[in-house]
């Protein structure tokens, strides 16, 4: 059987952490969490707080796990060691038909509409219009090409739009905040409550900041090609995470230091009082080149993206399960990757970009289909899964009781229970019509399964 070469050093797995969570996100949704909290920035801050520690907890978690188990490569085999092989097929199933490329979907999305504002491509409808889904198709698959064809390039570009959406983000968070300190902002700021805008408070803003957080689960994916992985994939899980909540909390802050919160919260759009932010703290030539910067991000993110939906097929293959298991564990000779995995994960990802489209222009509200969201409800399904994982590690670990294997997973469960509960609370009546969703494609994946057992 062929098998995955390990490829990725752990400087390129950090980055794929970082560069997955860190999107487009983190530079516009500071006045979104300001409104929740009628401009209360102390609370603002917190939310970015406690969204990060549930990050870090769950990381943590799956970061002991996999030092604990060694031969992990993916979501399916943290399953598989920790419960069964039977509900390591179920998160496979998720990973491979939902989660993965129903996230690719929608950050190609989000790639194709900064793209088409940088280079004034705004049409009718935007940014759900026809071009800016066209441009996510492109970059879908010139990215999954390139995964294919030439993984060291994908390596390359995840370490480098990394490195380049730190920039902004950094350079805010320093400069504004001595800035901020320096003529009085960040103190006015501070004391700044304006009730006016009717935010729902701390818990729909840290709803906010949690799903902004979200996707270092990705890095796990490519576990199996992770140089020393025993060592490196618990390392870039904690050291990626830790890195992206300081860049988080330390860009809001200075992000505050350098415009006022009336200023930001009245701003015709969260990108033009970002923009102005820039403006005012490194010039007009910064903040017109800003929306590149945040396309340069977003390739990253869906760069990353792609790299772990290519291995959802190879993930339950090699575990002997799923369909069509001779091609999805085919690689391909000169770059060490596997093609039909790819390209089966290239072509989720569009069913799940077609469907993003449909059901953003409300084509889908008129009973075509569910109309739920399907940008941030499969995370909740995550969280679902992450609890039985968490239990039984701490069952399989219940002689050797401590901080690692009991404390941690409890606060991991926790953690998670709040994440469902955020997603009920975001999201209402569409997060039963998604579970209802999620609950059709396991019930057909469990039976086309036994129907293959008895052939």
């Amino acid at each position: 059987m062929d098998e995955l070469k390990p490829k990725y050093n752990l400087l390129t797995s950090i980055c794929l952490v970082v560069g997955i969570v860190v999107g487009t996100g983190v530079f516009f949704k500071a006045s979104t969490v300001l409104e929740e909290v009628n401009g209360n920035l102390s609370l603002s801050i917190l939310a970015w707080i406690i969204g990060g520690l549930i990050m870090l907890i769950s990381s943590y978690n799956f970061a002991n796990i996999s030092l604990a188990y060694g031969n992990v490569h993916s979501m399916t085999d943290f399953a598989r060691l920790t419960v069964s092989n039977k509900y390591g097929y179920i998160v496979g199933v998720f990973a491979k038909y939902i989660y993965f490329p129903s996230m690719t979907a929608t950050v190609s999305f989000v790639v194709g509409m900064y793209f088409c504002e940088a280079f004034g491509i705004v049409t009718a409808g935007f940014p759900f219009s026809l071009p800016v889904f066209l441009f996510a198709g492109v970059f879908l698959f010139l990215l999954a090409g390139i995964n294919i064809f030439a993984p060291f390039i994908a390596s390359k570009i995840q370490v480098s739009t990394t490195i380049i959406k730190m920039i902004p983000l950094l350079l805010m968070g320093i400069v504004g905040l001595f800035v901020g300190i320096f003529n009085n902002t960040l103190n006015d700021n501070f004391s700044y409550i304006n009730n006016s805008y009717n935010g729902s408070g701390l818990l729909a803003a840290i709803c906010v900041t949690s799903f902004s957080y979200e996707g270092w689960i990705c890095a796990t994916n490519i576990g199996g090609e992770i140089k020393n992985r025993n060592r490196n994939l618990p390392l870039a899980l904690i050291v990626g995470t830790l890195i992206v909540i300081i860049i988080y909390i330390l860009y809001n802050i200075g992000l505050s230091g350098a415009i006022k919160t009336d200023e930001l919260l009245n701003s015709f759009s969260a990108s033009d009082g970002v923009r102005s932010a820039f403006r005012k703290i490194f010039g007009e030539s910064f903040a017109n080149i800003l929306i590149f910067i945040v396309v340069i991000s977003a390739i990253g993110t869906l760069n990353g993206l792609v790299i772990a939906n290519s291995r959802s097929g190879y993930a339950l293959a090699i575990n002997n399960q799923g369909i069509y298991q001779k091609q999805m564990l085919k690689l391909t000779r000169r770059t060490n990757v596997p093609l039909f995995s790819s390209i089966f994960g290239l072509i989720m990802a569009l069913v799940w970009l077609v469907y993003y489209y449909f059901s953003q222009t409300n084509s889908l509200a008129n009973g075509i289909g569910f109309p739920f969201d399907s940008s941030e409800l499969p995370i909740i399904t995550t969280y679902l899964l992450y609890i039985p994982m968490l239990i039984g590690f701490m069952i399989k670990n219940k002689n050797n009781k401590g901080i690692k294997t009991t404390i941690m997973p409890i606060l991991g469960i926790l953690s998670s229970l709040f994440m469902i509960f955020a997603s009920f609370y975001r999201h209402k009546i569409n997060t039963i019509y998604y579970l209802i969703f999620f609950l059709i494609v396991v019930v057909i994946a469990i039976f086309v399964e036994k129907i293959k057992k008895i052939k």
